[in-house]
């Protein structure tokens, strides 16, 4: 399989990547998103152990990048659970409410935010269910 075929391995900035470039070409997303600007980091625990951060201007995703080991991040919402749980997300087996009611999933920030976005939050989440990973 060509390279720029390949399916983002699960896991790797790469998704966050596709993701950012999925929801800036996406009309809906656009419109619908433009309160938000923030930047979130999407953190991973061990085994695989990485943050992923994503920054938000108005709707449209500005910056994704791995965050290094060590690094501090200044972000307005953390996302955390282990690589288990973020793969049950991803493929629709948890939901996200689930999720953070059980404390399977971890969000450090303004909950008065989260809620007052949350159907935004919601739609970014279908569009990261929907991609087509590879999962190994």
């Amino acid at each position: 399989m060509a390279s720029d075929t390949q399916k983002p391995k699960f896991g790797t900035v790469e998704v966050y990547e596709l993701l950012a470039n999925i929801l800036n070409a996406d009309p809906k997303w656009r419109d619908l998103a433009k309160p938000i600007s923030y930047t979130m980091v999407y953190a991973y625990t061990a085994p695989i152990d990485k943050r992923f951060l994503l920054k938000f201007h108005q709707g449209e995703v500005v910056e994704v990048r791995d965050l290094l080991p060590g690094e501090e991040a200044t972000a307005d919402f953390v996302i955390s659970g282990a690589p288990m749980v973020w793969r049950d997300l991803i493929q629709q087996k948890l939901s996200p409410t689930v999720a953070m009611a059980s404390g399977k999933v971890k969000i450090k920030g303004s909950q008065a935010a989260l809620l007052r976005h949350m159907k935004r939050f919601n739609y970014l989440i279908s569009q990261l269910c929907s991609m087509d990973l590879e999962f190994s």
